[in-house]
């Protein structure tokens, strides 16, 4: 529990912390009120894609992720921290606590700023807004994508480790490279991260495609196999290197 508090003081006594996630909420509420707002209900065939958002916030999740465990390295705080447990391990599980719950926050807020500018707009200019059902699902889907997303990049950053490459390795592994298996006969990419995060919020649909739980699923999979691998790079390598 220690550990865990430790991170978590360290990831908010951070500028960087509340400047991505200022940044990434300012920009979804500009977002979810202008387009909403001055879009024709008629081009609002489908609120469900707006109620996602425009990804922005997700994508810095996916970095702050990098950052929580590159940050030791490029500052050469990592030796001072992994003292503190006589085993590394513990200190790679209570920064998978930390991602998690900032994603977890970052989610939630999200879901308080779209919720309550795009669909009490949307709702104000006599658009028919979904079944409640439909929308919880929809936002839970999106809360459970922002802490995943975070500890996605946390198992990136165990693994390349210095900074500014971990960062363009997330980015690219996830949203381009994640692509390409739809290249390829069969239904792999279902399997990939990208489609697995747009099954989770429901955007994906037909046959053979994962349901929203699925999705989920594959995500969480990747997530923490990525992790493990880090944490298994970590507890082995010197940390000097």
């Amino acid at each position: 529990m220690s550990l865990l508090r430790s991170e978590w003081i360290k990831l908010f006594t951070t500028k960087t912390t509340w400047v991505m996630l200022g940044i990434g909420l300012l920009c979804e509420g500009l977002f979810a009120g202008l387009f909403v707002g001055l879009t024709s209900l008629q081009e609002l065939d489908d609120i469900e894609e707006i109620i996602t958002g425009t990804g922005l916030l997700m994508t810095l999740m996916l970095v702050l992720g990098v950052l929580i465990i590159t940050t030791e390295f490029r500052h050469g705080t990592a030796s001072s921290t992994f003292l503190v447990s006589p085993r590394r391990w513990p200190v790679l599980v209570a920064k998978l606590e930390a991602a998690l719950l900032v994603g977890l926050l970052a989610g939630l807020l999200f879901v308080l700023v779209n919720g309550g500018l795009a669909l009490t707009i949307f709702s104000g200019r006599g658009g028919n807004l979904p079944p409640t059902g439909d929308l919880v699902e929809i936002y839970a889907g999106v809360v459970v994508s922002f802490s995943l997303l975070c500890a996605f990049g946390l198992g990136i950053g165990a693994i390349v480790r210095n900074q500014v490459g971990a960062i363009i390795a997330a980015i690219a592994f996830f949203f381009v490279i994640s692509g390409l298996p739809y290249l390829l006969p069969g239904s792999i990419g279902e399997y990939f991260p990208a489609s697995a995060l747009g099954s989770l919020h429901g955007h994906v649909e037909g046959e053979g495609t994962l349901n929203q739980v699925e999705g989920g699923v594959v995500l969480a999979v990747w997530s923490l196999g990525l992790w493990t691998l880090g944490t298994l790079l970590v507890t082995q390598r010197d940390l000097s290197e």
